[in-house]
């Protein structure tokens, strides 16, 4: 689903990430990793081929797209160092010539020589061509900046005639700012409701749908 913003054009994926083809741009949100290995460390039993699902997911994105930069936006990883790190570091060196960013969210409290180590570049936010790429939505925006972000993993409920319904993750656009469905798996979802001058659009499996 490619959708025109500001004369910029943005596909919106199924794997949850949206594509900014003028600046040859992944944008991904919430990815959480390291929360399967905390779980799992704390007895919740969450199969451990969960996490290899989201590296697979990133290395299908990258090798489909061409891309040439990735913005995370925001809690790249759940909380404190794990196991779930290395294996990143291990994900990242296969893509040397790929630039990375990760504008920090609430759970991104590893020390900043992990993120160096890897090449990665932090920032609080980021602001490029009037896009505003930062964690948190905002309530008030300028009206010269268009916001991408994430944090609050939305997901919308579609409902049947026979009362029959399913939760499915969401992009969710509204005039002035674009929030992402979390990227990373076994991370829950806030259900958004449809409002006047939003427009939603849900992921189907391997399809992304306007509703």
């Amino acid at each position: 689903m490619e959708i025109e913003i500001a004369g910029h054009h943005f596909v919106l994926l199924p794997q949850k990430a949206v594509f900014w083809k003028e600046q040859k741009t992944l944008l991904i949100g919430d990815l959480h990793l390291g929360k399967i290995t905390h779980f799992r460390k704390a007895g919740i039993a969450i199969p451990s081929v969960a996490q290899h699902y989201n590296f697979a997911t990133l290395d299908t994105l990258v090798m489909t797209s061409n891309a040439e930069r990735i913005i995370f936006l925001g809690d790249l990883f759940h909380h404190h160092y794990n196991s779930e790190w290395d294996s990143f570091a291990l994900w990242r060196k296969k893509y040397p010539a790929l630039k990375m960013v990760v504008v920090l969210g609430n759970h991104d409290i590893l020390p900043m020589s992990l993120f160096n180590e890897c090449n990665m570049c932090v920032e609080d936010h980021l602001v490029e061509n009037g896009f505003l790429f930062t964690h948190h939505p905002l309530d008030v925006i300028d009206s010269t900046i268009f916001v991408f972000c994430g944090h609050i993993h939305p997901v919308f409920c579609l409902r049947s005639a026979i009362k029959q319904s399913i939760k499915l993750p969401c992009f969710v656009k509204d005039e002035q700012q674009m929030v992402l469905p979390s990227f990373g798996v076994f991370t829950g979802g806030y259900e958004m409701n449809a409002q006047v001058g939003r427009q939603i659009y849900v992921i189907a499996e391997d399809k992304v749908i306007r509703v």
